[in-house]
């Protein structure tokens, strides 16, 4: 086994979790006793068990169409195995003679297509993506130290320059602040006080506190997936079970099934790198079919911490006011 074919069957796995949802357990590369001598396990691409019925799924992931002597091995293994329901899946189609095999002998058949743009165009199903990011203008931000003398705003702005990872801190911050507040409404006046600047210090000297002050807007960017595949039997008037969209490195996936279930997986390391003055906040996603029992499910993996870049802002330092008792 390949890995691209690993991959297909892996592909097929996770159509079928969208397609079962709660009400079943899909496993792939299962193994289960064989029921005539059950010391010896055999191996399943994909089984899906639901209550007391467990479905075999086997998967063909080759360049011709499936024909019907593939037909007749899957009904020999649903039968020695003791399957509920066999189904075939194939991402090169079958030929007719194994379509009309798999008809009569209750052979389930479905193919994994990748569509063309003028397909797609006629689904009018295509999931819009937007990475959305915080954008600054008009910055103006106060570093309180203990002691400013000797020092320049100048000095300053050349000694932060020279450390990334005060950004990271500062607008994460600053990120997190905006995140909270649900009643904003771009854009956005603002000012946070009493910042803290993590261990990063100044020409040798603590940061106590920042005070950030300025404008926010709320921009995005428009994404989609650059493939798309269908989940359907083999019969041309046949209504796609699943449509699939993803790009061509693993790093976002959606899967929605014509029942109304959908799932996304995204690895957030995909989203574009900030404009400068700006920080990533998030992703929208639209068309994605759900309800109040099954929402859209998300798988998310990387991180979405960005480096920051800062090109205008309006640096200042203050000392601390020191209280006598």
């Amino acid at each position: 086994m390949t890995i691209e074919s690993d991959n297909f069957e892996k592909q097929v796995k996770r159509i079928h979790e969208v397609l079962v949802q709660d009400h079943g357990k899909v496993t792939w590369n299962d193994k289960i006793p064989d029921p005539d001598n059950p010391k010896k396990t055999r191996q399943i691409d994909i089984t899906v068990r639901i209550n007391n019925e467990i479905i075999h799924i086997e998967c063909r992931h080759h360049k011709d169409k499936q024909n019907v002597k593939w037909v007749e091995e899957l009904v020999g293994r649903k039968i020695s195995l003791e399957a509920t329901a066999m189904i075939g899946v194939s991402s090169s189609g079958f030929t007719e003679g194994a379509i009309k095999k798999a008809k009569k002998l209750g052979i389930f058949l479905c193919n994994l297509n990748q569509l063309t743009e003028t397909e797609v165009k006629s689904w009018g199903k295509k999931t819009k993506i937007k990475f959305l990011y915080y954008k600054f203008s008009n910055l103006e931000i106060c570093h309180f130290l203990e002691s400013i003398k000797g020092i320049s705003s100048e000095e300053i702005q050349k000694d932060i320059f020279s450390k990334p990872e005060y950004y990271d801190i500062l607008f994460n911050q600053i990120k997190y602040k905006l995140t909270e507040n649900k009643d904003f409404i771009y854009p956005y006046g603002f000012q946070f006080n009493n910042i803290t600047g993590g261990n990063i210090e100044i020409l040798k000297r603590p940061i106590i506190s920042i005070s950030v002050r300025g404008d926010v807007d709320k921009v995005g960017y428009d994404y989609e997936c650059p493939s798309f595949f269908s989940f359907k039997p083999p019969v041309q008037v046949a209504q796609p079970l699943a449509s699939i969209e993803k790009n061509e490195t693993p790093g976002l996936e959606i899967i929605k099934s014509s029942s109304g279930f959908a799932t996304v997986s995204i690895d957030l390391s995909i989203a574009p790198q900030a404009p400068p003055n700006s920080v990533f906040t998030g992703i929208e996603f639209s068309k994605l079919p759900g309800s109040k029992n099954y929402p859209p499910k998300f798988n998310v993996i990387g991180s979405h911490e960005q480096q920051v870049y800062i090109n205008e802002a309006q640096f200042v330092i203050a000392e601390v006011k020191k209280t006598t008792i």
